[in-house]
């Protein structure tokens, strides 16, 4: 069999498409939930959603979910607008006590969805930090990588992030 001498060269080359986490400011972060009155939260995972997906993990984050919890924020901010156009105007109530209760059931709702989406990034970092799939998980003497459940439900992306953090740091060469 004759090889064509002018086809370029077979060779691996290496994943020039992954993306890596990144380490960030904690405080910055709390800086962007606290201006865009707590829009960074959903926006946070949207941004590392891909690099999360490319762990060595079976879990991967889903797209929807913090998109249906933007369109939530939009929605609560142009139904607060209206509202507040409408007491301007003298206009009485725009929306009932029966809708209220079912905005305040649908905003528990949306908590309870980031939380959960919460606990699918620490099982996938979990995953990632204790090694490859076809190793051993760690060696005797060491335990296993576990993020704690309680501080990933009270701070959530802080703590998530900070986990991150300290894993980029502890993984870099000196």
């Amino acid at each position: 069999m004759e090889t064509n001498r002018y086809a370029p060269p077979q060779a691996v080359v290496a994943d020039l498409t992954k993306v890596p986490l990144k380490r960030r400011s904690v405080l910055l972060m709390i800086l962007f939930s606290l201006v865009t009155l707590g829009l960074y939260y959903p926006v946070w995972f949207l941004r590392r959603r891909t690099a999360l997906n490319q762990l060595d993990s079976p879990r991967k984050l889903q797209q929807w979910p913090f998109i249906v919890v933007i369109a939530w924020f939009v929605f609560q901010f142009f139904l607060g607008v209206a509202v507040g156009v409408a007491r301007g105007t003298g206009s009485g109530e725009l929306i009932g006590e029966n809708a209220q209760m079912v905005l305040t059931g649908v905003r528990l709702l949306m908590g309870i969805l980031l939380v959960i989406q919460c606990f699918f990034v620490k099982d996938i970092l979990e995953d990632d930090f204790a090694g490859p799939d076809d190793q051993p998980a760690a060696p005797l003497s060491a335990a296993p990588v576990t993020l704690s459940g309680v501080l990933t439900f009270i701070f959530g992306i802080f703590y998530l992030q900070y986990a991150i953090n300290r894993h980029l740091a502890e993984s870099t060469p000196a």
